[in-house]
């Protein structure tokens, strides 16, 4: 099986990038300027003054004061093992603290996906069946400006309307309105914009074939000819896209847990960069950079099933 094959190489080159990432960020993390054991010791205790009494403290438990080399080869091998180690933080395993995290932020991305899809495929749909129409025009710009609008300056805006406003919420907890529905809706908003286009673009092109064109002529109803013929053809071109929707969300959800003050992955990123929670930071970027290749993976495989199945016809 092709296609099969295709994906066992995706995958295998999703995990060779992942740790390539992860290597960077190692490194990265040690070279920084500042003392790492210093800044690991301020987070350890954070009731304790940090001195250089407690700093070496530190280096010699967590074994900083090993050569770089021979603190890499132990990491890599424990990422082979998937076992990212513990936290330098609070000193329990990094998947114990980082699970949470995941689940936190697969909620708001998975929501904030399907509902940017359930914006964008109509507007899309209704603008790609009419182009240059006066509904087509209104909807383009309006989804052209909410792309340009940053997404913590969106963010910002929503937490200004609904909660300080309107007192629909709070930024405290997990679970409530303002902490799931309103990170929901800016991730749906700040995708949907672009999606929308890529939409109509797609469905206004294949109206547009020949084969369309003529079948039209003959009277065939179009609802029936589209859905036959045209939804695998407008399919492609918005998969293709679905790799850059997939970056987007990556950045998104840092930016839009930062804003919202949501405990999920990337704010978990930030604070284990704070605090130089080199094992932390690492596991969080491998998981971000899996995720990405791998839903890259996956969406380049569906297209290429479509692409051999328009072949085969």
């Amino acid at each position: 099986m092709i296609w099969r094959s295709s994906i066992a190489r995706s995958l295998l080159l999703a995990l060779l990038v992942a740790l390539l990432v992860a290597t960077f960020c190692f490194w990265v993390a040690h070279t920084l300027p500042g003392d790492l054991a210093l800044r690991v010791a301020a987070g350890r205790y954070p009731g304790v003054q940090p001195n250089q009494a407690l700093a070496d403290v530190v280096r010699q438990a967590y074994g900083l004061d090993r050569p770089i080399f021979v603190q890499y080869a132990e990491w890599l091998g424990q990422v082979v093992r998937l076992d990212f180690g513990n936290s330098l933080i609070t000193g329990r395993p990094v998947l114990t603290d980082v699970i949470p995290y995941l689940h936190n932020s697969l909620r708001i991305v998975v929501w904030g996906f399907l509902a940017a899809l359930c914006l964008a495929v109509p507007i899309g749909f209704l603008c790609g069946r009419a182009p240059n129409s006066r509904l087509d025009l209104v909807l383009t710009a309006l989804s052209a400006t909410l792309s340009t609008i940053p997404t913590f300056l969106l963010g910002i805006f929503l937490v200004q309307f609904f909660i300080v406003d309107r007192g629909l919420g709070s930024l405290s907890g997990l679970s409530g309105f303002a902490r799931l529905w309103l990170p929901i809706l800016t991730i749906a908003i700040a995708l949907a914009g672009p999606l929308s286009r890529v939409v109509r673009n797609a469905v206004a092109d294949v109206r547009a074939q020949p084969f369309m064109v003529h079948a039209l002529m003959r009277g065939v109803p179009e609802r029936r000819l589209f859905l036959r013929h045209g939804v695998r053809n407008a399919l492609l071109p918005i998969l293709n896209y679905l790799p850059v929707v997939f970056l987007f969300l990556i950045y998104d959800v840092i930016v839009i847990e930062t804003v919202f003050n949501y405990r999920g992955v990337g704010w978990a990123l930030i604070e284990a960069v704070k605090a130089r929670d080199i094992p932390v930071m690492q596991c969080l970027v491998i998981m971000l950079v899996v995720f990405y290749l791998v839903a890259t993976a996956v969406t380049e495989a569906i297209t290429r099933l479509l692409y051999r199945q328009d072949e085969r016809r």
